[in-house]
């Protein structure tokens, strides 16, 4: 590992970083945008500004990765309302739906590349059953919010008044925060965000001296970012373990696929632990 990393591209780090860098205003572009959509329903009339947006989302990535079970998304939307005064339910609606179209995205991307790689000869026979976890996931997706949005708030509506008013703004927060109109937008945002993302693992590769094909880099890359569920602070071992394995699983040295772990985690966890703690400590939202 230690040689690999000697031999490393810094340039090819240097922009993979900056291409990571590149997804988070993407990503509160995506969210304001679903914040917007669900403005009406607030009783307050919060003027949503990019720039603050983006520090309560950044904030929220470094909580995520110093506090288990994403309790950063709950405090980005304890964030909105101190800010904004609007409802905090609402909000984790908001940031539900975005958790929705990025898992939605990652799972279409991971089906569609292993279809590529799964014939080649130096692929292990694990990347079928992970195509097939894959599929299964995605219907289980579709299922559950066809469910919630049929039958949420019937069922809520057994339950004391106080649970059904709570309910009934997580669920506009999901629901009302797509449009037909805004729709087309969200769905292209959430592409070019993991698009960036493998895009920056590409470079990574690149940089230490790894050749995979495009199908090979968004298959290692889509199903390591879905390990980031596991409810350890931002995903850690899981995604490191998921990397390590799947780029194995491709023929990839151990050696050489440690360093990629290494860097790339470098890039994605241990960095946003430093901006976003800096970040944390002098913001003045």
């Amino acid at each position: 590992i230690v040689a690999h990393l000697g031999a490393a591209n810094p340039l090819l780090i240097v922009v993979a970083y900056a291409v990571f860098a590149l997804t988070f205003p993407v990503r509160t572009f995506r969210w304001r945008l679903m914040l917007i959509n669900v403005a009406h329903r607030e009783p307050v009339a919060p003027n949503y500004r990019a720039r603050d947006l983006f520090q309560i989302l950044y904030i929220s990535w470094f909580v995520n990765g110093v506090l288990p079970a994403k309790l950063g998304d709950i405090y980005r939307a304890y964030m909105a309302r101190a800010n904004y005064g609007t409802s905090l339910t609402r909000t984790l609606g908001t940031i539900f739906s975005e958790r929705v179209l990025d898992v939605g995205t990652l799972t279409a991307m991971v089906l569609v590349s292993a279809g590529f790689i799964v014939s080649s000869p130096e692929t292990s026979d694990d990347a079928g059953r992970i195509l097939a976890i894959a599929a299964i996931g995605l219907g289980l997706l579709v299922i559950g919010v066809f469910f919630l949005h049929l039958f949420g708030k019937p069922i809520v509506r057994l339950f004391p008044q106080r649970a059904s008013r709570v309910y009934e703004r997580f669920h506009s927060g999901v629901f009302d925060s797509w449009t037909w109109r805004t729709g087309p937008w969200l769905w292209l945002a959430s592409v070019l965000v993991w698009s960036l993302e493998m895009l920056r693992l590409a470079l990574v590769m690149r940089g230490l001296g790894v050749i995979m094909d495009p199908p090979q880099i968004v298959f290692v890359g889509t199903a390591a970012s879905l390990l980031l569920a596991v409810p350890t602070p931002g995903g850690l071992g899981a995604v490191e373990s998921g990397i390590l394995g799947l780029t194995r699983m491709i023929g990839v040295g151990a050696g050489l696929a440690g360093a990629v772990v290494l860097v790339d985690r470098v890039i994605t966890y241990w960095s946003v632990l430093v901006t976003g703690g800096l970040l944390f400590v002098f913001t003045k939202l």
